[in-house]
């Protein structure tokens, strides 16, 4: 018996642009709250993460994918995930609670990302 598997194109884009220059903590979750690597964060000063509102406010990206259901387990465990603080990355990688940002916020976000010593760049 045979099986066809058709053909599938995956789109990705590399997030992290220079291994070396990582900079890595990590940080509590919120419950019920999935987050997407590349996400753009918020960092409280209890170690909580929370997604930015837009573009211009975040302090970390996340580097993680978790879904709700981990999150809330996480979260009551107190267990962290990591983030950057520092490093280059993608731009096209980066997002607003797991959209993509649109070119036309790229300058508010590299703004953004020089103020917190984050290079963002495009490939």
């Amino acid at each position: 018996m045979t099986h066809y598997v058709p053909p599938i194109s995956v789109t990705s884009k590399r997030l992290a642009l220079d291994n070396e220059k990582l900079r890595r903590a990590n940080a509590k979750v919120t419950t019920a709250t999935a987050y997407q690597r590349g996400d753009l964060l918020v960092l409280s000063d209890a170690n909580v993460l929370t997604h930015a509102i837009d573009e211009k406010v975040w302090d970390v990206i996340c580097g993680q994918d978790v879904t709700v259901e981990e999150a809330t387990i996480k979260a009551a465990a107190e267990i962290e995930i990591p983030v950057y603080y520092g490093g280059v990355f993608n731009i096209e990688a980066v997002s607003l609670n797991g959209t993509v940002l649109a070119a036309a916020k790229y300058d508010a976000a590299r703004a953004k990302a020089t103020k917190n010593k984050i290079e963002l760049s495009k490939v």
